[in-house]
C-alpha cells in the first residue's frame, strides 16, 4: 500500500574541486604578501644597520688629535733630548701623509711605527723613546685619514701597506739611510699592517705586532654579533650589505685584508703580543696567526695577563722596556 505522504530527499551540494583550489590559493597569496613584507622589512632594516656600520668601518672618528696638536709633546721630546723632524711625502696614490724621525743617525738601523684606528704617530711615541734611547732611528706616521695626513677613508691595510713601502723609500732617501732592512713595531689595525706589508716588501727584517686581527672581515663580524648581542650567522645579511658599501666608498676589498692569509709568506721574525683579557680583537686572533707563520725565521706570543685591546704596555711596562728593544736589537743590529 502506498504512502500517502511520498518521503523527499534533499541533497546538500558539495564543493567542486574548483573552489578548493581557490581557496587555497588565496591563503597562499595572503602568505606570499605576509612573507614578501617580512622580507622586505627585514632588507630595510638591514640596510639601515648596513650604512653606519660601514661608515664607521671606512671612516672612524679620529682620537688624540689634540696630543698631537699641543706642544706638551713636542717639549717633552725636546726636554730628553730627542731630536725629532717633521717629514711628508706622497703614497703611491698621491695621498699625503706626514710623519715624525727621531733622528739617531745614518748609520743606525730604522723601526717605523704603525698606530691603531682613529690614533696618529702619538699613539706609540712610548715605543718610539724606547726604541731611540736603544739606539735606533724611529720614524712615526700618521696613516692615511688619521692625524695630519690626508685621505679619506681607512682601509686597514689594503693601501696602508704601500704606504710603509713608500715611507720606507721616503726616509732611506730623504735621511740617506744606510741600513735597508726595517723594522715595523704595530698596534692593533698597525699590527695587521704590519704583518701584511712584512708578507710582501722583502725589506723587512722584524715585526712586533700587538693585537693584530687575523682577518677583517672575521673581527668586523664579530664586533657587529657583539654590539647587537646577536649570533654571527642571524645578522650575515647586514655586515654583508655593510661589506658592500664599505667596499664601494672605501675603493677597496674588506675580504682581501687578510693578515692570517698571508702569515705563511713571512720570512722575518715576528714578535706577537697579545692582552689575555682582550674582548675587542680577541687572542685567538694572533694564536691563529702564530700557527700560520710556518715560514718566519723565528716567532713568538707573549700572552700578556690582564691586558685589555691594545694595552699591553701599560699591563706589563717593565718587560716591554726589555723585550721590545732587545728583540730588534738580535735581528736589526745595534
Amino acid at each position: 500500500m502506498a504512502s500517502p505522504h511520498p518521503v523527499t530527499t534533499t541533497t546538500q551540494p558539495t564543493a567542486t574541486p574548483r573552489e578548493d583550489t581557490s581557496s587555497w590559493g588565496r591563503w597562499l597569496k595572503r602568505l606570499g604578501l605576509v612573507a614578501a613584507g617580512v622580507t622586505a622589512g627585514y632588507v630595510a632594516a638591514s640596510v639601515a644597520i648596513a650604512i653606519p656600520l660601514s661608515v664607521l668601518l671606512v671612516s672612524p672618528r679620529p682620537k688624540r688629535r689634540r696630543h698631537l696638536e699641543s706642544m706638551r709633546l713636542r717639549d717633552y721630546l725636546w726636554a730628553r733630548r730627542i731630536p725629532y723632524r717633521e717629514t711628508q711625502f706622497t703614497s703611491y696614490d698621491g695621498t699625503k701623509l706626514t710623519g715624525w724621525f727621531l733622528d739617531r743617525g745614518w748609520w743606525r738601523p730604522t723601526v717605523v711605527g704603525l698606530h691603531g684606528v682613529t690614533g696618529n704617530r702619538t699613539s706609540l711615541i712610548r715605543f718610539g723613546v724606547i726604541l731611540y734611547d736603544a739606539g735606533f732611528n724611529v720614524f712615526l706616521f700618521d696613516g692615511r685619514a688619521h692625524g695630519y695626513s690626508g685621505g679619506r677613508f681607512v682601509t686597514y691595510g689594503y693601501h696602508e701597506v704601500r704606504d710603509v713601502s713608500a715611507a720606507l723609500d721616503h726616509i732611506s732617501k730623504k735621511f740617506r739611510l744606510r741600513d735597508q732592512h726595517f723594522g715595523l713595531v704595530g698596534i692593533s689595525m698597525g699590527a695587521a699592517i704590519a704583518l701584511q706589508t712584512a708578507a710582501r716588501d722583502p725589506r723587512i727584517a722584524a715585526v712586533w705586532a700587538e693585537s693584530p686581527f687575523s682577518s677583517l672581515q672575521k673581527i668586523s663580524r664579530e664586533y657587529v654579533a657583539d654590539v647587537l648581542h646577536m649570533p654571527s650567522t642571524a645578522i650575515a645579511p647586514t655586515t654583508w650589505v655593510a661589506e658592500l658599501i664599505a667596499n664601494y666608498r672605501g675603493n677597496f676589498s674588506i675580504s682581501d685584508v687578510n693578515p692570517l692569509a698571508v702569515a705563511g709568506r713571512i720570512t722575518c721574525p715576528v714578535q706577537l703580543v697579545h692582552g689575555l683579557a682582550d674582548d675587542f680583537v680577541r687572542p685567538h686572533h694572533s694564536q691563529a696567526i702564530f700557527e700560520a707563520l710556518v715560514n718566519a725565521r723565528e716567532k713568538d706570543l707573549w700572552l700578556v695577563e690582564g691586558a685589555t685591546h691594545a694595552r699591553c704596555y701599560r699591563a706589563a711596562m717593565e718587560e716591554h722596556q726589555v723585550r721590545l728593544p732587545d728583540f730588534f736589537r738580535r735581528h736589526l743590529g745595534r
